[in-house]
């Protein structure tokens, strides 16, 4: 059986009751997390209001599914569309460190879309997420993340909306061959570009909120008999040929079934790019021991992979003066400074831009290239941080960001950063049944009920 085939009859093949119990936890917890990020997003992201608009505009607020924090309800791939687009908005999504990717952003909202529409329940919706991270992470591992970077793609979205197709599929129970079908369609969908780093653009908002977008296309075409291209993943002209080189279909199946994929994934404990956070720990660690005022700082280099230079730290130039809040997730420079000035570095700390104790902090930053943390990459995101300040050098190495599986955000930290993010758009009642029924989904009889508790 071809790898595309195997990959569909696995997600189809899935069930609750094959979950270990921390994979269903996990489940809650990335779940939780990204609809706080959502919420937030909403009501702050500069690009929401915007793509809100033009969403409606397009005649997507007629349908019943949820859009949170819009009292109008959508069809369920405009929904998905919104809800993936405030997902990645923020940065401060989660992440998997051998995909390289975002896993939940475009496949959590795809799946929540597809279970309001179709009545599902908290069983079927964790299977179907965990369904997803599993394609989703191991396609994106098979298309080796630095060589897929390296041709401009954004990994997020373009293995994400074969992510979402398999959540979807899941909770529907599509057949086997049905999948195929949609994954093949997936195909002529794959999309996502880093150009946005250029001039801070909106596009790596969208292009994940269209990965969602796309495989509710998907799975309504297949589901209606719409033939798909055969092979889509492993083909000569499938996913793994066509956008990277050197590629090993086999890592698709490697483990599948025995290593979930979610449970392997982090949560940010910061709103930027994850390349960013090893560092942001050891500064926040040193000026936190040492008691470090930011007045006495003379300099912070930080050592960073080739990726992490190319993503947060060059054009050095460019990284030390940010001018957007895309800008400012994506500087090693910013989010250092302010992590060293005000021992944190949260969504609201993006107000501080212009901040003149900032921006004379950032040209006290240098982010060069070492080599103990390239070592490993990809299979970590590590970092180094060495601050002179006093006359003294203090020195910092990791290979794991708070956050990641071995050092995780534990359910209180998740509650806690859904609370800060979601209070902007719910009040406390809301809120706490939120987390109540998230805690307890899988006894939930209808999604709906959920969801419901997101619009106004």
């Amino acid at each position: 059986m071809s790898i595309t085939g195997r990959l569909a009859d696995y997600v189809v093949g899935l069930s609750y009751n094959r979950l270990p119990p921390e994979v269903v936890e996990k489940t809650k917890h990335c779940l939780l997390d990204l609809m706080g990020i959502m919420v937030r997003a909403r009501f702050d992201a500069e690009s929401s209001e915007p793509v809100t608009d033009a969403v409606k505009e397009l005649g997507g607020a007629a349908g019943k599914c949820t859009a949170v924090g819009n009292k109008e309800t959508f069809t369920p791939h405009h929904a998905a569309l919104l809800n993936g687009t405030y997902a990645h908005s923020l940065d401060f999504d989660d992440t998997h460190r051998r995909g390289s990717l975002h896993p939940g952003a475009a496949i959590i909202p795809g799946a929540l879309a597809v279970a309001e529409a179709s009545g599902a329940d908290g069983k079927a919706l964790i299977t179907g997420i965990v369904a997803g991270y599993d394609v989703g992470c191991k396609l994106s591992i098979a298309a080796r993340p630095k060589v897929h970077y390296d041709r401009g793609f954004h990994p997020t979205a373009t293995t994400g909306v074969f992510g979402a197709t398999a959540a979807g599929a899941s909770i529907l129970k599509f057949s086997s061959s049905t999948l195929q079908n949609a994954f093949g369609l997936n195909g002529s969908q794959a999309a996502g570009s880093m150009q946005f780093l250029e001039n801070g653009a909106w596009n790596k908002r969208v292009h994940v909120g269209l990965a969602a977008h796309n495989a509710i296309y998907s799975l309504t075409m297949a589901q209606k008999g719409v033939i798909g291209s055969s092979n889509a993943i492993e083909g000569e002209a499938g996913f793994l040929h066509a956008y990277t080189d050197g590629a090993d279909p086999q890592e698709v199946l490697k483990d599948l079934g025995e290593q979930f994929e979610i449970y392997h994934t982090a949560l940010k404990p910061y709103p930027c790019c994850r390349f960013t956070h090893g560092p942001i720990d050891l500064i926040l660690e040193i000026v936190n021991e040492e008691d470090i005022k930011a007045d006495e700082i003379e300099e912070i280099v930080i050592g960073l992979q080739t990726k992490g230079i190319d993503i947060t730290g060059a054009p050095a130039d460019r990284k030390r003066r940010p001018q957007s809040v895309v800008d400012g997730q994506f500087s090693m420079h910013f989010t250092g400074a302010v992590a060293a000035a005000y021992r944190r570095m949260v969504w609201a700390d993006y107000d501080k831009l212009f901040d003149p104790e900032i921006v004379r902090l950032m040209d006290r930053i240098n982010v060069v290239h070492d080599p103990m943390v390239e070592a490993k990459y990809p299979d970590k995101f590590a970092g180094s941080v060495t601050i002179k300040a006093r006359g003294q050098v203090f020195y910092g190495f990791t290979d794991l960001a708070k956050g990641e599986p071995e050092k995780p955000l534990t359910w209180e930290e998740v509650v806690d950063k859904f609370n800060d993010l979601s209070a902007v758009g719910l009040n406390e009642s809301r809120r706490n049944q939120i987390v109540e029924r998230v805690a307890n989904l899988e006894t939930m009889a209808n999604i709906r009920d959920l969801m419901a508790l997101f619009r106004p």
